[in-house]
């Protein structure tokens, strides 16, 4: 099935800048459960020492959860995911092990019921497959883990149910996130098909006023300095050394723009330097090319060069600008180039952005 092997995140950008806020939401339910059913369940836990490095997992884990899903550090990557699930289990080792033989209250574990708070956090970032494989693997181990405290704790019931009682939580939250993501994303993919043409016209106007904008901007090189300077000339009568340097001058700027006007270099009245010397932008398409003109458009007031190579099988665009100036690469403009380049690697920094894409 296609819709388990993307990622919502991959697919729609923009939602991803704000799902972070999930995240936040179930990192605080996970930190709130582990200490309330810690001080409620006090009694059971004979090592304090065993107790903390849970709980050191535990903030481990919250971090990696926050941080992996914060927009300037898309997109949330497999290791990311993989180290919720090894942070968590260690929480859920390290708590056994702080009450192990005394657990008589099977609903005091908190730390698998965390770990299925985060696995959720997950299905708006990860791919429906790799989140019900993950979690299903965590729940075996958390059924090893929890079945061996109740024979160690001699509980009345069949050692099933007390693995039922703390790896179930975590098994329906990995279904639950996994049906989550698939649906999310066959929904996208679907609305991709339907409003293809009309996301191409959408950019091709853009593209269009980007355009208008340029060659207006070329009049006025001519209304502004040419056309001033020949009437000078014209009213003084004479010319000298310094007057045919300005003419030399003008001449070489009025000819760039009209071989740009002619040529419609792209990026040409965007950036300070181009190098593509491969032609490599024609492997955009058209929506593409307007996310990055929109994207160093924002970054006009700086001095910004883009750099087309290969990389491998892949294509690098990288966009580099300087420290001065007020323009700067939004999160929200970083969540379109994401969305333009289906599975690009955006790697984002302070001066610069590398988009990683194969060649259509």
């Amino acid at each position: 099935m296609i819709g388990t092997r993307h990622s919502p995140q991959q697919l729609d950008p923009l939602a991803g800048v704000t799902a972070q806020f999930f995240a936040w939401i179930f990192t605080s339910a996970a930190f709130a459960t582990s200490v309330g059913l810690t001080i409620l369940h006090r009694a059971e836990y004979h090592s304090p020492l065993l107790l903390a490095a849970a709980f050191l997992c535990l903030v481990a884990t919250g971090a990696v959860v926050v941080g992996a899903s914060a927009p300037r550090r898309a997109p949330f990557t497999r290791r990311s995911a993989i180290a919720i699930h090894v942070l968590g289990l260690a929480a859920v080792g390290f708590e056994a092990a702080a009450q192990w033989g005394t657990n008589t209250a099977v609903r005091s574990d908190w730390a698998p019921l965390a770990l299925a708070l985060f696995v959720m956090a997950t299905g708006c970032f990860r791919p429906a497959s790799e989140i019900l494989i993950a979690d299903i693997l965590s729940v075996l181990v958390v059924t090893v883990v929890t079945t061996s405290g109740a024979v160690a704790s001699d509980w009345p019931l069949p050692a099933i149910v007390y693995a039922g009682l703390t790896a179930g939580p975590l098994l329906a939250a990995g279904v639950g996130a996994a049906v989550f993501s698939a649906t999310l994303v066959t929904r996208l993919l679907r609305w991709r098909e339907s409003t293809g043409d009309a996301r191409l016209a959408a950019a091709e106007q853009l593209r269009a006023q980007v355009r208008d904008e340029l060659h207006r901007e070329r009049l006025t090189l001519v209304e502004r300095e040419v056309g001033p300077f020949l009437r000078e000339l014209v009213a003084r009568g004479e010319t000298d050394a310094a007057d045919a340097e300005r003419a030399r001058e003008l001449g070489d700027a009025l000819r760039a723009a009209l071989v740009a006007e002619s040529e419609g270099v792209w990026l040409g009245d965007l950036v300070d330097e181009i190098r593509d010397p491969d032609g490599l932008a024609v492997h955009m398409d058209e929506t593409q090319r307007a996310a990055v003109e929109a994207a160093c458009a924002g970054l006009a007031d700086r001095r910004v060069t883009a750099e087309l190579a290969r990389v491998g099988d892949l294509i690098r665009l990288t966009l580099r600008w300087g420290g001065e100036g007020r323009g700067r690469l939004r999160p929200e403009m970083q969540a379109i180039l994401r969305l333009v380049f289906p599975g690009a690697r955006v790697r984002p920094t302070r001066r610069h952005v590398e988009v990683e894409f194969e060649a259509a």
